[in-house]
């Protein structure tokens, strides 16, 4: 059964300590593990926000409020805002100058490495932007309070953007998943603190992923692919590639729950033609979008993956964004699932949480 926790409510991340991070409305709250909200920290919002936050479509539309995060410490995260990632101090409630990516390049996600041989331990993230023509695309990496170096860059051609950075503790490296398009539809190894970089598989949509979890039998993938059947694979650790169970959908969003992995779908367009008409329509749905529903699918590879919840796509066409659900970033130490439906007609940029 689901359970509303607090409307109009992003979850966040997860700190070490195992609170949850939000974010409402200018405030970034922390929910401890019996759903209690133990503290506020007030954080200053733009015009757009003050002006928009009500209005849920509009809020959508302009990529209002806080976006990836992840946490330093139990008492610092990181977030992204705009093209900036800025630095959170949970207790005093002060937040840094921030770091400016440049214009239109943000994170999908943030990345922490830890304890990987070969790898110093820190917070990456990979660019993220609408880039047709594939101009190079960097993998960042923390190194102090408002401070990001470059580790790596994939070459101009090479791919449109980075959708996560997955460390793999099994294996010692570190898996790039990119996108979009032909050769660019990738799974990459990085080994050697990003001095060795291969390409794995390419140039399908199969190898096009956002969501991936790495297990002692390999690499558990979802696919991200609007215009082709959609499953979640399992890449074994001689590179073969096998379908575990098959999506209605895409998966842009995942997280795991304990020993349970967690896929959301996705209600989208084909993706292939970047016309703004195609994203003022609410109908017309990739071939890989089985129906209006975002799904969530939970289980893993002993017991399989059934289905536990799906709400509806809202009214709005795909520019005031696509159907999914939305999980916090870290180490969820309960049994409980929470998330935040986005552009659906029920329970819309809601906190929800579920029992697993």
């Amino acid at each position: 059964m689901k359970k509303k926790l607090l409307k109009h409510t992003t979850p966040l991340c997860f700190l070490p300590n195992g609170n949850l991070i939000a974010y409402s409305k200018g405030n970034v709250i922390i929910i401890d593990k019996d759903d209690r909200i133990i503290k506020k920290n007030h954080i200053q919002r733009g015009w757009a926000e003050l002006l928009f936050s009500n209005f849920k479509p509009i809020s959508r539309l302009l990529r209002i409020g806080l976006r990836a995060s992840i946490a330093i410490s139990d008492n610092v995260i990181l977030f992204s805002r705009g093209n900036s990632i800025y630095e959170l101090d949970l207790i005093d409630g002060i937040v840094s100058s921030g770091f400016y990516l440049g214009k239109g390049i943000r994170p999908l996600n943030f990345t922490k490495i830890e304890g990987i041989k070969g790898f110093e331990d820190g917070v990456v993230f990979g660019g993220y932007l609408m880039n047709f023509k594939k101009r190079p695309v960097s993998i960042y990496k923390r190194y102090s309070r408002d401070k990001w170096k470059i580790v790596f860059t994939f070459e101009d051609g090479a791919i449109n953007h980075i959708h996560n950075i997955i460390p793999d503790r099994f294996r010692n490296c570190i898996w790039v998943l990119t996108g979009d398009f032909g050769e660019a539809s990738a799974i990459w190894k990085i080994s050697n603190d990003f001095s060795k970089v291969e390409k794995v598989l390419s140039n399908k949509q199969m190898y096009r992923s956002c969501a991936c979890f790495p297990i002692k039998e390999g690499l558990l993938y979802a696919t991200d692919a609007p215009f082709a059947n959609n499953f979640i694979y399992l890449l074994d650790n001689s590179l073969n590639v096998s379908p575990i169970s098959e999506l209605p959908g895409s998966c842009i969003y995942a997280c795991q729950v304990d020993n349970q992995f967690v896929f959301s779908t996705t209600v989208e367009p084909d993706g292939r033609d970047n016309m703004i008409i195609n994203l003022l329509s609410r109908k017309k749905r990739g071939a890989g979008i089985k129906d209006s529903y975002a799904h969530i699918y939970v289980g893993n590879l002993d017991k399989g993956f059934i289905e536990v919840y799906k709400e509806k796509k809202d009214l709005w066409p795909y520019l005031f964004q696509f159907g999914a659900f939305r999980f916090p970033c870290g180490d969820n130490k309960t049994r409980i699932l929470y998330f935040q439906p986005i552009a659906t007609n029920m329970h819309d940029l809601d906190l929800l949480s579920m029992k697993l």
